[in-house]
């Protein structure tokens, strides 16, 4: 039995076919026949064997698809009215940080995208796109191809979701950097050296070939945290200049392309901030009427994933919008701190900037998914946190636990106290509740060195190893959806390791500061244990990769665990 749907709209029936198997649609045991119409919420109901959704928009729609389906699967009717916050929401995923997505990786986000009801998506891209001009612009890097991408616009636009490529045109091109033909358009490392004509000869075609791809005519021109600006070649060509005054030039500059190729850009906004000599995010600054005034037509979206102040954004936001550009938000779900999401800080950053975004009446909001440092945490352990962000971008106020348990039922089909364990890798018991530091012991204590931790007196108050044997009986007894499976066997797997780590390191140092060498054929065999623990892990964490990224990237990895499974022999 299935769903079946009277005067489905054209512009939803290739979506409802791509989530068919997405959402079990085709494996309920009731027949359900679906009315649909056009509304301005979104309207769920279910009534026996007929149901209607009314929908403002296609992404709206697979939402209340999404819930319709789970309400059948349990055998409840509903009658559900949700109120979209505001007209653009949507996931910002980097694949520039070691992890690039692999088209099924990619296609999985925006199906999540759809269920979720988000209708946009910000492709995080440096240099894993392919540049006809430069055949070594993401070179062994994951690189996507124009016709890969372009399938995936298609995907995306049936699903109701607006892919952005959004890249960068200033800083942040370390990496690519590394290659010979981006010499002369150097200033400081992963800096491009403005008023080179050189260039914006170069950003015209990266621009060109980002763009091509895709649908929308949006793009992100990216230009955040160029610290070193003008401090390097600039700086020998021309003296010291105010870095504003850089700013504007190349702003106007690049700008100028995106308006003769029919772009319309949006930039990441701090580095106005920090060239006026304020530090980002302050609610004091002033900007100088001169600067208002050359700031050419760019969009500016304000990051931040720190605050825990409604006030405070409020007030950045206001700060923002008196440079007369329209202004976007980006909060963040934390899959960067280390191997495992932070959902306390997710949590409490994005209410705050969340309620203070539907306050001052922004229209833009996205939630960033970063991978520093290798791409560790797998964009699909952060899904409560993107839970928590899709229900703020459908209801006025945040959920509560209890209702983000249910629709995180609804929408994903999984259980939210299975994924509140993947929290406690680094929450501690002893740590402030919500971890606002970000503090990371489970990436400490797997890269610590077993002969000589450079960390042992920090995490010597702590009974790390109680923790994480408590937290791998919890892991052991989940019983994962099919799409958790590889998700939860490699968190099981890295809480054994972590226990038999801490269990060998201990061993090593007590028998060295006793002064007495004990069983050292024992401290050998843990070593051994830990030995297996670790290539188990590293087994399981590929399998979580391939699932979603290129191959490129995986080998930082290998080295990593072939570093520490060195370390433990040569303790041995």
């Amino acid at each position: 039995m299935t769903i079946t749907f009277t005067a489905l709209p054209e512009e939803l029936k290739q979506g409802v076919t791509a989530l068919i198997e997405d959402c079990q649609l085709g494996e309920l045991t009731e027949a359900v026949e679906v009315s649909v119409t056009h509304a301005d919420v979104l309207v769920v109901t279910r009534t026996g064997a007929t149901a209607h959704i009314g929908y403002p928009f296609p992404a709206a729609f697979f939402r209340g698809l999404t819930c319709l389906a789970a309400a059948v699967r349990a055998g409840r009717d509903l009658n559900l009215t949700e109120h979209p916050q505001f007209a653009t929401t949507g996931i910002m995923i980097d694949m520039s940080r070691n992890a690039a997505l692999s088209v099924a990786g990619l296609r999985r986000l925006i199906r999540l995208s759809a269920r979720l009801g988000l209708n946009s998506a910000l492709l995080y891209m440096e240099d894993v796109y392919a540049v006809p001009e430069y055949p070594f612009w993401g070179y062994q890097r994951g690189r996507l191809s124009e016709a890969e991408l372009r399938a995936a616009d298609a995907y995306a636009q049936a699903l109701g979701v607006e892919l952005i490529p959004c890249i960068q045109t200033l800083g942040h091109l370390k990496n690519p950097m590394r290659w010979g033909f981006m010499n002369p358009i150097r200033d400081t490392d992963g800096i491009l050296l403005v008023g080179e004509e050189k260039t914006y000869a170069f950003l015209e075609n990266i621009i060109k070939a980002a763009a091509a791809p895709f649908a929308t005519r949006k793009i992100h021109i990216g230009m955040d945290e160029a610290h070193e600006l003008g401090r390097g070649r600039y700086l020998d060509r021309n003296g010291l200049v105010d870095r504003t005054q850089i700013m504007l030039d190349h702003v106007q500059r690049v700008t100028a392309i995106t308006a003769a190729l029919g772009l319309e850009p949006i930039m990441w906004s701090d580095m106005w901030f920090n060239a006026a000599g304020f530090g980002y995010g302050d609610p004091e600054t002033v900007f100088p009427d001169a600067v208002k005034a050359q700031i050419p037509g760019v969009g500016l979206m304000y990051w931040d994933y720190y605050n825990d102040s409604r006030q405070n954004y409020e007030d950045v936001f206001r700060v923002h919008q008196t440079l007369g550009q329209p202004v976007s938000f980006a909060t963040g779900v934390w899959t960067w701190n280390g191997i495992a999401p932070n959902y306390g800080k997710t949590m409490t950053t994005m209410k705050a900037g969340m309620d203070a975004a539907k306050n001052v009446g922004l229209d833009t909001v996205y939630a960033t998914m970063w991978g520093d440092d290798g791409g560790e945490t797998q964009f699909t352990a952060g899904a409560l946190g993107l839970e928590y962000f899709a229900a703020q971008c459908y209801r006025r106020t945040a959920p509560s636990q209890a209702e983000l348990a249910e629709q995180f039922w609804c929408h994903q089909g999984k259980i939210a106290a299975d994924y509140w364990l993947l929290d406690r890798f680094d929450q501690l018991p002893d740590l402030v509740l919500g971890n606002p530091d970000a503090t990371n012991p489970s990436k400490i204590v797997l890269d610590e060195d077993v002969m000589h931790p450079l960390f042992a007196a920090n995490l010597a108050p702590h009974d790390l190893r109680g923790h994480y044997r408590k937290l791998a009986r919890a892991l052991a007894a989940v019983v994962p959806q099919a799409d958790d499976q590889a998700v939860f066997d490699f968190y099981r797997a890295l809480a054994d390791t972590l226990v038999a780590k801490l269990s060998f390191m201990e061993k090593i140092n007590s028998s060295y500061f006793s002064g007495q060498p004990g069983d050292q054929i024992g401290i050998v065999n843990l070593s051994q244990e830990l030995v297996k623990s670790l290539n188990n892990l590293r087994d399981k964490h590929r399998t979580v990769w391939f699932e979603l990224n290129a191959p490129f990237g995986w080998e930082v990895l290998d080295i990593r665990y072939g570093g520490l499974i060195a370390r433990c022999d040569t303790a041995a």
